[in-house]
């Protein structure tokens, strides 16, 4: 049965014909129902036009179904989930959306995404909050103790990745939610490497925003993502921009912001993205199954990892606390050199500057004879080295 299983999954993901694929942390292969989705919605558009009767009704309930399918694949309630464009976009809504005054602290790390670390840098340049910088470098203390240690009364926010994107650590957001706010601080997350990688329960996690793409782990098109926004802190929490989706109520005079989440949505979407991503959630959810895809991805990656800590000349970078991502670096090879190597040879993975090394994603939808071929390929490497 597993192996049926896997089979109808790879049958729906095309682009897996064409090579190795370990690329998820980039962007994932697309599956047939989001393309079919996406081609359906297009058709409609250039066959029926975009202003008849029932166009917008339908958009509409694209956008409500997409919303209630996030939400239950990530543990919230569909008024915690805005959709965006990207992880950055939500980064940015979360961090912006906080009433901020000079001499407040927000902890961040120096491992972090630009599109996590960006934007503090912005509320320190535009409101004169003061960065502290955790060490969560691998290997490095324990993630929640080095927060802890730059923790003061003046700590209004901690931002952090819930997957490195560069060794490919899993960090406890559980534990560094109970840590803000037992110091009257918010947990605002980088979920680009996690959803659709690992387990994910907001509500029960208490993370107070959670930024995600569509086109990664979710396998989503790209110019797909949304951001979770905690019930509970929404009502303090100022409209980064503002726009008609924005209101549930408005005159020339003010507006209204929505009681929820969408007080974060201000413009209109791309119709036949939202399609592509809604397709793409339903065929997780109910096809491939969302604790069975975490599980496949945590365990060929302990594979790889396995397979590689054997390898003379290969480092692995990835420490045990990990998800689908795993960094290594060949003794005397770049990582780019290395990146080119692999590629050549049919692996599609990546390179990442922080640390230096070869990055691989290890999708649901491998196999154990991929993972043990690209663990050959970086152990030939290395003998050539």
């Amino acid at each position: 049965m597993p192996d049926e299983k896997l089979a109808a999954i790879r049958a729906q993901l095309p682009a897996l014909a064409r090579g190795v694929y370990l690329n998820n942390g980039t962007t994932g292969p697309l599956p047939v129902p989001a393309a079919e989705a996406m081609q359906a919605a297009l058709a409609r558009e250039l066959g029926q036009g975009r202003v008849d009767p029932m166009y917008f009704p339908e958009v509409f309930a694209t956008v409500r179904e997409l919303r209630a399918a996030l939400a239950d694949l990530l543990g919230a309630t569909p008024g915690e989930i805005a959709l965006t464009a990207n992880t950055t976009e939500g980064m940015n809504l979360a961090l912006l959306s906080l009433r901020w005054r000079p001499g407040d602290e927000v902890i961040t790390a120096t491992t972090e995404h630009p599109g996590g670390l960006f934007p503090v840098h912005v509320l320190r340049r535009r409101y004169g909050v003061t960065v502290r910088m955790a060490d969560l470098t691998t290997p490095g203390p324990d993630p929640v103790e080095a927060v802890r240690r730059l923790i003061t009364p003046r700590t209004r926010l901690i931002a952090v990745s819930h997957v490195a994107w560069g060794t490919g650590e899993l960090y406890p957001i559980a534990d560094l939610a109970e840590l803000a706010h037992r110091h009257g601080a918010l947990l605002a997350v980088d979920g680009a490497q996690g959803a659709g990688a690992v387990p994910v329960d907001l509500r029960s996690a208490g993370v107070d925003f959670y930024a995600f793409p569509g086109q990664k782990w979710l396998l989503g098109p790209e110019g797909t993502g949304g951001l979770y926004v905690r019930a509970d802190v929404q009502a303090e929490l100022l409209p980064v921009f503002a726009g008609y989706f924005t209101a549930q109520a408005h005159n020339a005079h003010d507006f209204l912001p929505h009681p929820d989440a969408r007080r974060f949505e201000w413009g209109g979407r791309h119709p036949v993205a939202l399609a592509g991503l809604l397709a793409a959630v339903r065929w997780l959810s109910r096809e491939v199954g969302p604790g069975w895809a975490a599980a496949r991805i945590q365990a060929l990656a302990a594979r790889l990892r396995q397979r590689l800590g054997e390898v003379p000349g290969v480092r692995v970078v990835t420490p045990d606390r990990h998800a689908g991502l795993v960094t290594v670096q060949v003794e005397g090879m770049e990582p780019e050199a290395a990146a080119r190597e692999l590629l050549r040879r049919g692996f599609w993975i990546r390179s990442v500057p922080t640390p230096p090394g070869v990055r691989i994603s290890c999708g649901f939808y491998n196999t154990e004879e991929e993972i043990d071929r690209i663990a050959g390929a970086l152990a030939d490497l290395a003998r050539k080295t």
